[in-house]
């Protein structure tokens, strides 16, 4: 009896695992940031290898990839305002997906696509507070609100980087336009329950990230990765600023080598506060990895890189859209082609914007899109509601602008292209309310190209006194889709007109507009 129960318990014994230990994942793993558990060697005869369980807390992250498989997540994001200054709610949907380009030696290339789209804002307007698109002007409608898709490198560490070398900073306000936080860097080597490490990011503070544990997300165990980033004074705030902390986690299962959730939560503090004033969480789930046959994935690949030349094509014509009038519309003629004979793909909406910006420009009228998330990036702006605040250089002179400068006063910005045929006029125009109204009203230019030597050839010729800003990065938070916008604020800072587009009647709407709130 005795020699029976030793029999049983050297079978049993090598398959009972510690509670919290995940059960271990097949011997080859696929997909972003696998967590791949080191084998105890013991008991080889007992157990195959791919079902010996893992030592504790003991793991390697690999990310490894296939040519053509894509990621697919799809989640939210929302974001709140309590403070003094700002008010308000907003929410979007959000879709990234990640498409395998190609597998080198050492990482991999990825194409990555982010869609936002709006959801219902809890903003209301208020009688005759409508927006006016002009009617002789040009007002183009995105199919999201937002469409980006760039070139990415993934290295062997989870290390994530622009082939255009464009900064991939989350945004502290405002909803992400490229989101890819399913990725993480991390140390060589096995790392432990409980073991953190530093993760460096240009401009801000080191982002701490920890080993956290286990946990068990839609019934599949995940190992959990936890990150707190937070500015030098959040513990300790100032009065001549704001402070705001960012925190991480992801929740990765091994059987599938996958992130299969992210989690990021992001506060503000107003300057001399402790409360938080301003809140934004995003939450998304992996849908779908799937690894597509050849023309399948071939056809996602051309269309890619069709999107990425067309880019490239049109963005030197944007700056002077009059110049290149033939070459708008053979560029124009080739997408149309693409359109017309290549089967649809999930990253046909990317293609689709540039076709927009390429027909706005043959007209004359034009936003160069530029992606410039950090930290000042406020929320989009809409009619009835507080304007977002926002830090801009100045062009005609060297002092910053700050929406809050002109707070007690009614506000036109003005946005608009230097290089545009109606640019002269539109700036007269502005310098008549200026005239006008200047001791009442401030009239903000804002340029959206980068041309400073133009905007102050400008300046000087039409003899121009108002502020004239850099407004490029303000595209998301104002909603520009073209050029010329005009927006009135209020004095308490509330939008109460945004005008698309140049007209005979835009002179007169924006100035009913204005002095409606002029003696308010």
């Amino acid at each position: 009896m005795v020699a029976t129960f030793w029999l049983l318990g050297c079978v049993l014994a090598p398959a009972q695992m510690p509670d919290g230990v995940l059960p271990s994942p097949p011997p080859v793993v696929r997909g972003t940031s696998a967590l791949l558990p080191h084998y105890a060697p013991a008991s080889p005869s007992l157990l195959p290898a791919a079902a010996m369980p893992p030592r504790t807390g003991d793991w390697i992250l690999t990310p490894r990839f296939d040519r053509g498989q894509e990621l697919v997540y799809r989640g939210s994001f929302s974001e709140e305002a309590s403070g003094l200054r700002v008010q308000f709610q907003r929410a979007y949907r959000i879709e990234t997906r990640f498409f395998v380009l190609d597998t080198p030696t050492r990482g991999v290339e990825l194409a990555a696509l982010t869609i936002l789209n709006h959801r219902n804002s809890t903003a209301s307007a208020g009688p005759g507070t409508a927006a006016k698109p002009a009617r002789g002007g040009i007002q183009i409608e995105p199919v999201s609100a937002s469409v980006r898709l760039e070139r990415l490198f993934l290295d062997p560490h989870g290390k994530i980087t622009s082939a255009q070398g464009q900064s991939l900073s989350i945004p502290l306000d405002g909803a992400p336009t490229l989101e890819v936080g399913a990725f993480v860097e991390v140390p060589r080597g096995r790392l432990v329950v409980n073991q953190t490490w530093e993760v460096t990011e240009p401009g801000r503070p080191v982002q701490i990230w920890r080993l956290a544990g286990t946990e068990n997300i839609n019934g599949q165990p995940c190992a959990k990765l936890t990150a707190m980033q937070q500015s030098d004074d959040w513990e300790r705030p100032r009065a001549d600023r704001s402070s705001w902390r960012r925190q991480d986690t992801l929740w990765i299962a091994p059987r599938t080598g996958l992130c299969t959730r992210v989690e990021r939560i992001i506060e503000q503090r107003e300057p001399a506060r402790r409360e938080v004033s301003q809140r934004s969480v995003l939450r998304y789930e992996l849908e779908s990895s799937l690894q597509y046959p050849t023309q399948l994935a071939q056809d996602r690949r051309q269309e890619i890189r069709q999107t990425f030349q067309a880019r490239e094509s049109v963005h030197p014509m944007l700056l002077a859209p009059a110049k290149h009038t033939h070459q708008l519309q053979s560029l124009l003629h080739r997408i149309a082609s693409h359109l017309e004979n290549q089967p649809p793909t999930p990253y046909r909406e990317a293609l689709l914007l540039i076709k927009r910006q390429a027909e706005a420009a043959s007209r004359g009228e034009v936003l160069p899109v530029v992606h410039e998330e950090g930290p000042s990036q406020p929320t989009s702006a809409t009619v009835g509601a507080l304007a977002p605040d926002f830090v801009a250089s100045g062009i005609t002179d060297k002092t910053p602008g700050r929406l809050s400068r002109w707070k007690g006063k009614p506000v036109v910005l003005i946005f608009y292209n230097p290089a545009s045929y109606t640019a002269a006029e539109l700036l007269r125009f502005a310098q008549t309310l200026h005239v006008n109204f200047g001791k009442h009203a401030a009239i903000v230019g804002l340029s959206v190209s980068d041309d400073t030597r133009q905007v102050q050839e400008q300046q000087k010729t039409l003899g121009l006194g108002f502020t004239i800003l850099h407004g490029g990065g303000m595209r998301i938070s104002y909603g520009v889709e073209t050029t010329p916008m005009l927006v009135v604020i209020d004095a308490a800072g509330v939008v109460r007109g945004m005008y698309c587009g140049w007209g005979q009647e835009t002179t007169l709407e924006v100035t009913t507009e204005l002095r409606r709130w002029l003696n308010r």
